[in-house]
């Protein structure tokens, strides 16, 4: 079994992974702020992938891949432990992984991903969620530390940020 806090996450091992198995994805999160200028620590990598059936297979088989278990209880994750799961968070080779499903637009994985950037780490390609996707993620958190104070950095580096209404937050 995995320790539940490893030393760091490996993205370009899990980016690999993913691409390995098929899985469709979009960085969201600290990596995702890293990408938009504003470096910071992060202790996981987060992952919004797309809901359904194809989706739930390939989660599944992405967690095989990187014999990954759930933090909560070490356990391996079966077909019906993903199925409709909306967030996983695991741990495996690659460091801790948030597995994460997305909501309405315009946070739903089409979406993010239609706007998606691709950049280069470690000689791969990594998408990674645009500066407006990342903002609307942020806001809908809403924590203090790190989504206010990563709004707050992003803002000084790039301006006003892109901001489109969020159901549930501005509806």
């Amino acid at each position: 079994m995995f320790p539940s806090e490893p030393s760091g996450p490996d993205l370009a091992g899990v980016v690999a992974a993913a691409q390995a198995v098929d899985m469709p994805y979009v960085v969201i999160g600290g990596f995702a702020v890293i990408a938009h200028a504003h470096v910071r620590a992060t202790k996981d990598i987060d992952l919004l992938v797309p809901d359904g059936p194809q989706g739930d297979a390939a989660v599944l088989r992405f967690l095989e891949h990187t014999d990954a278990v759930r933090i909560s209880d070490g356990r391996r994750l079966v077909a019906e432990d993903v199925a409709g799961a909306e967030h996983l968070r695991v741990s495996g080779r690659y460091g801790i992984v948030d597995v994460l499903r997305g909501g309405a637009p315009p946070l739903d994985f089409d979406t993010v991903s239609a706007h998606a950037e691709t950049v280069e780490f470690r000689g791969q390609p990594v998408r990674v969620a645009s500066l407006r996707s990342l903002v609307g993620f942020k806001r809908l958190a809403g924590r203090p530390d790190p989504d206010r104070s990563d709004l707050r950095h992003l803002e000084a580096i790039h301006g006003p940020l892109p901001i489109d209404p969020i159901p549930g937050l501005d509806c």
